[in-house]
């Protein structure tokens, strides 16, 4: 357990989400003292619960599910003793429905076939559709994104598929797929190299990178009071529903903020560990034209709309599944997946949660649309909820819930270490060579902190 010297240097974060937490715990084990100032009542960011004011339930804005090869946040969990409450797959097994035929898409028990035998056998393509498939999945293995990476992110995934042969059935049933959930958007928005990095990453690698995590308790408990709990048993400051209205400079440098009562709290270092949305507001007029807040502001957002369903009975089986030829996507069954899940629609009821990515048409439409549509979707994807009653029905809408990978985006990614000499930044958005996940939010709070020790690591030496 690290000791923290009083006369360590002092970092303020700003923002108690995941890169936040990530930040202040891995400046923790460096030996920095920390202060993170937190806006809202809770931590976790955009990975967060809250209690449903009708029903006095605690559920998940939305579902949030992670990867084996998700290294960052999986070391993240274990520094704060929160392995034990998710559950990872044995094997990657992705269930998916389209027009009442299921299929799954798993990695073999044989390592070496990988996904190999489970696309031959997937009933969604076409056998011309699997080879031409086969095709790309080996020219995406053999993309070199080190050397073709600036030309790869001018394109879109799409078109870099349909050069290679891929046709519209193959990238709707099988690309995006995996595109649209992990990236946020759609396969013809997202760049190339965004699209190459992801299949690179969670599918050609062992077959413990592409097995599915999620979370057996509520996202705020699993990453926000774990986290907690770790910073102040080792003497951190946690400040909760305290907001910052900007930072103080001098000389060039960052003094410290000023918090939304007006009280100003000094320094030696400051973390802005907050969406590209906000940092333009933060920083002062001085440094308001500096390239990180430039690409801050040019970065664009993507909606993310979650529907939470609580139906008098089962109506599905297993933990999750996708739907082809839906606006439904994927399908979490949080009555299975949770650990003392809600009894909301008792003990014979069912809690669902539809995961919709890229929802601009979505976040549109108020509750009762919402409802009107997706309770029939429900109704033609599942025949047992066509009889169903339903007991509780939510929305939750995330704006700006992610950053888009689009075309041109990678440039706009902004280092942690800022020109300012000691104010960083850390955020999904950030350069993480990640699109936007739990796991690059906790690697750029890793970088953030790893940045501000190497620039003390005299006085650190020295405590």
């Amino acid at each position: 357990m690290p000791v923290i010297s009083p006369h360590a240097p002092r970092v303020l974060i700003v923002g108690g989400g995941l890169a936040g937490l990530a930040a202040a715990v891995r400046c923790t084990t460096l030996g920095l003292n920390v202060r993170l100032y937190e806006k809202r009542a809770y931590l976790g960011g955009r990975a967060f619960s809250f209690v449903d004011r009708e029903t006095d339930v605690e559920i998940d804005n939305g579902q949030h599910i992670y990867l084996g090869a998700c290294s960052a946040f999986r070391e993240y969990l274990k520094d704060i003793d929160a392995l034990e409450a998710v559950h990872e797959q044995d094997q990657l097994r992705l269930p998916v429905q389209k027009d009442g035929v299921m299929s799954t898409l798993e990695w073999s028990s044989i390592p070496a076939a990988g996904m190999l035998p489970s696309l031959l056998r997937y009933k969604h393509l076409s056998w011309a559709d699997k080879f031409r498939v086969i095709r790309g999945m080996l020219a995406i293995r053999f993309a070199n994104l080190d050397k073709r990476g600036n030309e790869l992110d001018q394109i879109t995934f799409r078109s870099w598929l349909e050069s290679r042969g891929q046709t519209s059935s193959a990238i709707d049933d099988l690309w995006n797929l995996i595109v649209r959930p992990s990236l946020n958007d759609d396969i013809g928005d997202v760049s190339a190299h965004a699209g190459i990095m992801l299949f690179q990453t969670a599918l050609m690698g062992s077959g413990d990178d592409a097995r599915i995590g999620y979370s057996r308790v509520g996202l705020s408990q699993l990453t926000g009071e774990h986290g907690r709990q770790y910073l102040e048993s080792h003497g951190q400051s946690i400040e909760m529903e305290s907001g910052i209205a900007s930072l103080t400079s001098a000389d060039g440098r960052v003094t410290g903020v000023v918090t939304q009562d007006g009280s100003e709290i000094d320094a030696d270092a400051v973390v802005l560990a907050v969406q590209n949305t906000d940092i333009k507001r933060l920083v002062p007029d001085a440094f308001a034209g500096e390239s990180f807040v430039t690409d801050a502001e040019s970065l664009g957002t993507t909606p993310i709309v979650g529907i939470h369903i609580w139906y008098d009975r089962q109506i599905m089986e297993g933990p999750f599944q996708a739907v082809l030829n839906s606006p439904l996507q994927f399908i979490f069954n949080v009555s299975e997946m949770q650990t003392g899940a809600d009894d909301v629609a008792g003990e014979e009821g069912q809690h669902i949660v539809i995961s919709l990515s890229g929802a601009w048409e979505w976040s549109k439409l108020d509750r009762a649309q919402l409802r009107e549509r997706f309770v029939a979707e429900m109704a033609n994807a599942f025949p047992k909820a066509r009889e169903a009653g339903i007991v509780r029905f939510i929305s939750v809408k995330q704006v700006n819930a992610t950053f888009r990978v689009t075309p041109g985006s990678m440039i706009h990614r902004a280092s942690q270490r800022t020109n300012v000499p000691n104010l960083y930044i850390a955020g999904d958005w950030t350069d993480t060579d990640w699109p936007s996940t739990m796991e690059s939010a906790v690697r750029s709070g890793n970088l953030a902190a790893k940045a501000i020790a190497e620039q003390f690591s005299d006085r650190l030496n020295a405590s």
